[in-house]
This record gives structure tokens, sequence and C-alpha cells, in this order.
């Protein structure tokens, strides 16, 4: 069995499952005007993902996590607990029209973009077959180890290791250097050597349960599965029913336990405490479990009747209408925020005292009526490209402002990366649009034009130039003859009808 990497999807089982949804939501009462929106929405959202090229491109899969995890997700999740889609929104005819004219100019950027960016990526092919298990080795290394190295340098080692600490992907990027090495180096017979298994334990206890981080347990399981989908590799019924097993365990247990966990994180714990603490919480699972959902249930306000756990993050529907309905009381924010965000990608080694500008913790603080106290950072949630744009200038906002950002987003990252399944850093901007597509705003895709490209061209370069030669510490010098690249071939996928 493989797991899908789809690059188109048909739009005729689209528009099914479109008019069933739509049933289902006027049979629970949901209003006319918002259930066609909502068909509207999904069927511009699937053309857009086909004409992007689906998630073989950049602009492809910002369109596919905006899509499903702002909007779609949230809505079958309500129709499947017999609620109208509507309920518990504040405006949601604004809301519903926002969405629908995001998703309209989004199509706009990627027609625009398709017209003019690069068919082959600037960084697409650079990686050779001959240095990957090398590169892939020498990222996790130095992603471990990278910060002690660097602090050598003194005064000038401590300035720098603030921008490698921000630049630092190294780890998930070698993860998946090291799975599309094993999977080429065994004609599809393995998918894990022993480096990449070794560093993915390392992130999964280090960076995720010792840390109570949801993102560093979910991390080597991503960075493993984007390459494994990406280049067709057929999975064994046992690694199937494992890999499910494994995500199962995570959102039942992992993910509540990280949640209650950081309750009891205290500054300056030991290393010794942090064990005891994980220890104490995982030794039984489902009592963390059970305390976890006994201290959100009071909760009130989401877009569902009760508290649904990990399914409230699964959309963005009822943060933005909080967001919409405050834009709509005459609380427009105004365009600063883009000059602010371009600004942000100057280095604080040029610009030492730049401002800490967290856009989402200034707006919660708008809609909760409260003044923002300085040095305040930890009230902010995210909130949509669409509900943010829309904050900006209104529908200026959504219809001007979105489209010129999305375009100049899609048209740098369809440049420099290509087809996103031949490169690791491809994958790992796929990994990293699962995040910024849906939660990251409209500064978010800023960020990724700016600081976001920063960041991928120094993982790409490094990985191909420094990583190699950084691994002969560990492995030694490469006596063998260097094989021919292989190029990227990924299995054929099935063809579907429109």
């Amino acid at each position: 069995m493989r797991i899908p990497f789809p690059e188109r999807i048909p739009l005729n089982r689209v528009a099914i499952f479109a008019g069933v949804l739509f049933a289902f939501q006027r049979f629970q009462g949901t209003d006319l005007f918002f259930s066609v929106g909502c068909v509207a929405f999904i069927l511009i959202a699937a053309f857009a993902f086909n004409t992007a090229g689906g998630l073989t491109r950049s602009s492809g899969a910002y369109v596919f996590f905006y899509s499903t995890l702002v909007v779609i997700v949230g809505l079958c999740y309500k129709a499947y607990l017999g609620e109208p889609a509507d309920s518990n929104l504040l405006d949601p005819h604004t809301d519903i029209l926002a969405y629908v004219g995001s998703i309209t100019v989004m199509l706009t950027a990627v027609v625009v973009s398709r017209r003019f960016s690069r068919k082959t990526g600037l960084l697409q092919n650079l990686l050779k077959e001959s240095v990957m298990y090398r590169a892939s080795v020498g990222c996790m290394l130095f992603g471990v180890s990278g910060v002690f190295i660097i602090a050598l340098l003194g005064e000038e080692g401590a300035k720098l290791n603030t921008a490698f600490t921000q630049l630092n992907q190294l780890i998930p990027l070698g993860i998946i250097i090291g799975v599309m090495y094993e999977i080429r180096r065994s004609h599809g017979r393995r998918s894990i050597n022993l480096p990449t298994a070794l560093f993915a334990a390392y992130c999964f206890f280090g960076w995720g349960l010792l840390s109570f981080s949801k993102q560093g347990m979910l991390l080597p399981l991503v960075c493993w599965a984007l390459p494994v989908a990406a280049m067709r590799f057929k999975l064994s019924n046992i690694q199937m029913i494992s890999s499910l097993f494994a995500v199962f365990i995570i959102f039942r247990y992992l993910v509540p336990y990280a949640q209650y966990g950081r309750n009891f994180i205290e500054d300056n714990q030991s290393f010794a405490q942090r064990i005891a603490l994980s220890t104490r919480l995982l030794e039984h699972p489902e009592d963390t479990r059970q305390k976890y959902e006994d201290a959100t249930m009071g909760v009130t306000g989401g877009y569902y009747n009760t508290p649904q756990g990990f399914w409230d993050r699964l959309q963005f529907i009822s943060v933005d209408d909080g967001l919409i309905n405050l834009t709509d009381q005459g609380h427009v924010f105004g365009l600063w925020p883009i000059k602010a965000c371009f600004l942000n990608a100057i280095p604080h080694v040029i610009w030492p005292n730049k401002p800490d500008i967290r856009l989402g913790n200034n707006y919660m603080h708008e809609i909760i009526g409260e003044p923002l106290d300085e040095g305040d950072t930890t009230t902010g949630i995210s909130f949509s490209a669409t509900a943010e744009g829309y904050h900006w200038a209104k529908w200026v906002g959504i219809f001007v402002v979105a489209p010129l950002i999305w375009l100049l987003l899609f048209l740098v990252y369809d440049s420099l990366f290509g087809d996103i399944r031949t490169s690791p850093w491809g994958l790992l901007v796929l990994a990293q649009f699962a995040h910024t597509a849906p939660e990251g705003m409209l500064s978010g895709a800023i960020w990724a034009i700016t600081f976001g490209v920063e960041a991928f061209v120094f993982c790409a370069l490094f990985a191909t130039f420094v990583a190699p030669l950084f691994a002969i510490a560990v492995l030694g010098p490469d006596r063998r003859k260097s094989p021919h690249p292989i190029p990227f071939r990924p299995a054929p996928a099935p063809r579907v009808p429109y």
C-alpha cells in the first residue's frame, strides 16, 4: 500500500462530496446562504489545487493546507456532530463571503504564478545521489551540535547562534534526506537506516516527550511520511498498521500529555526533574488524558457546542469569526504590518534593537478588549490569512493585498523548488506550509517570502556543500567511487478523471 500524494483531485468527486455536505448542512438547519458558500469554497479550492499542480508544487501545498485546515475539516466535523455549520458564529455571512473571496483570489494568484514561475526550480537538482548519505548524517549531527560549536567563537559566536537557531532546520532535513537515500539505495525495499532512526528517536524524545511539544513528537513521523509518499514507497501491511497505530497513540494519548504537562513546567527545571515529570504522566496515559479533558471541559466559545480536544485545532472558522466581527465594528487595523513584516527580515546582527512584533497577540488583545502591556507575548493565538487580511483593510485586504502577497509567495517558492517531490528541501517546504498556510496569517506568508527563503536556502546549501564534509568526523573520508546520480522517478500515480 502507498500513502496518497495527490497531484490532482477529480472534480466530479469533489462536486459529489460538496453536494452531500450541502444536504447534511441543510438537514441540520444551516442557513442556505452559508451552505451555498461552503459548496463554492470547496469547488474553487479543488480547482485551485489542480491548477497549481497538486502537492507537487509549493503553491499547491499552500492551497491544500489552507483550504482543508482552515475551513473544510471544520465543516465536515461540524456535520458529523449534527450541528448547523453557521452556529456559534457572530458573523457567519461575512465569514463565508471572506473565505469564498479569499479562495477565488488565491486561484487567480495560482494561475498568474504558473504563467511566470520557472518550471524547474533553481534548487531542485542541487543534491547529488553520491553525497546524500553523508549529507544526511552531517545535517543531523550539526543540527544537534551546531549551537555548541558556534559558541566556541565567544562573543561573536553568541551573536551567530541567534541567527543559527532561527535558521536551523537541519535535523528534520537530515531525516528527510536519509529516508530518500535509503529508498533509492534499496530500490524501494527499505526506508530507514540506522542514523536516521537514531536521530528520529532523539527528536521524538528530546524535542517531543521531554519538551512537551506536539510538533517534536510528530516531526519524525512527518519527516518519514513525506518522502515515503512523494517517492511512492510501497508499505507492507505491518508498516501500514504500525504507522496508523503510532498516529492513534500520538493523538489519543501524547497530544493530551503534551498539553497537560506544560502546566507543570517550571523555570530552571533540571533534566532529571523533567524526566521524572514525564515518567509520572506517562505511567498512566489514560488518567493523564482524562485530567486534560477535565481541565478543558469548561472551555466555551469554540466552533462546536462542546470542546472537541484536538479537533478544535483543526479549524479556524471560530477564531477568524471573532476577528472579522471586531473589524466590522470599526476596528480596522491598517496596512502598517506589511512594512513591519518585510523589515523584520533584517537580522539582529544588523539591527540589534529590532522590535519583536507579535501580531496575533495584538489581535487577541483587541478582541478581549484589554490594553496590550509592554512585554506581554503570551496571549496571542493564530488566525488565518483571510481574517488578518480582512482586519487590515476589510475587502481591500481580501481582494487586493492578499492576492499580491500570495502571488509573490507562489512565484518565489515555485521558482526556487519546482517539483517539491524531487528534493529534500522541497519536502521540508511542504512540512512548513502545513503550519504556515492555515495559521501563519498573511504576515506568515511575508515571513515565508523573506526569512523563510533564507532558512531554506541556507539548509539546501549547507546540506549540499558543508554537511558531507562535517560527516567525515564520524564516517571518515569517502574512499568509494561515487556512483552516478540516480534521477528521481516516482512510481506512476493512478490516473483519475476530472
